[in-house]
Formats: C-alpha cells, structure tokens, sequence
C-alpha cells in the first residue's frame, strides 16, 4: 500500500473541468487545503465514495477547503458519473490517453481521496 510521508510535497498540476475552467493546484492552495479524488467511472469504490466527498464538501466546501473530482475517462462520462451520484463539486479530466496528472506520484490512481494543503 503506498502511503503519504508527512511534509512531502504535492506536484503541481493544472487542469481543465467540465465546464472549461482551468484549475490550478498552486491557485487553489492559496485559499486553503483541497481534496483531490481520483477516480474511474467503473471502479466501484469510487461510486460509494463520491456521494460521501459530496456531502463533505457541502459541510466544509465553504470553510476554504476545495474539493475536486480527478476524472480518468472522457468528459461525456464524467459528467454523466456526477450527475448520478450527485456530485456538485468540480470535476477535471486528466487526458484518458496519457493520464499526465495521475502519473505526476504514485499515490495518484483512481480510488484515491488525496487532501492537500500548501506547507506550513
């Protein structure tokens, strides 16, 4: 099982979301911690998971903490995955081919929940 060592340091990353807004790990930072999940719309852990982040971004989404959703699949399955599990918060395609942000470090593979925040 891989794990998080504490005080390492997140690569940045910068991606597009359903809508076309572009996101950027180090802009989000600066307002506070992020939660990055990874995710397949086939892996059935991520299915469970989801509703679950969903209701924690309503409780603390508003207290600067930034929830994201790390999609390995195309846009048209993305957002069809959010709307049947009911997920509000942005959802960012990684490029289905290439998969460059989820290859940035180990831990960044579907089914993995990654909180973030800048150091110090």
């Amino acid at each position: 099982m891989t794990h998080i060592v504490a005080g390492s340091v997140a690569p940045a990353f910068s991606l597009k979301s359903l809508d076309g807004k572009e996101y950027s790990l180090n802009d989000l930072l600066q307002r506070g911690p992020v939660v990055a999940a990874f995710f397949k719309i086939s892996c059935p852990v991520c299915q469970f998971t989801f509703p679950f982040l969903e209701r924690l971004c309503k409780r603390y989404g508003g207290d600067g903490v930034t929830f994201l959703g790390i999609s390995q699949d195309d846009a048209r399955d993305t957002r069809d995955f959010a709307t049947e599990f009911g997920v509000s918060f942005p959802m960012l395609i990684d490029d289905e081919d290439r998969y460059i942000v989820s290859k940035l470090a180990p831990l960044f593979r579907p089914d993995e929940v990654v909180p973030i925040n800048k150091p110090g």
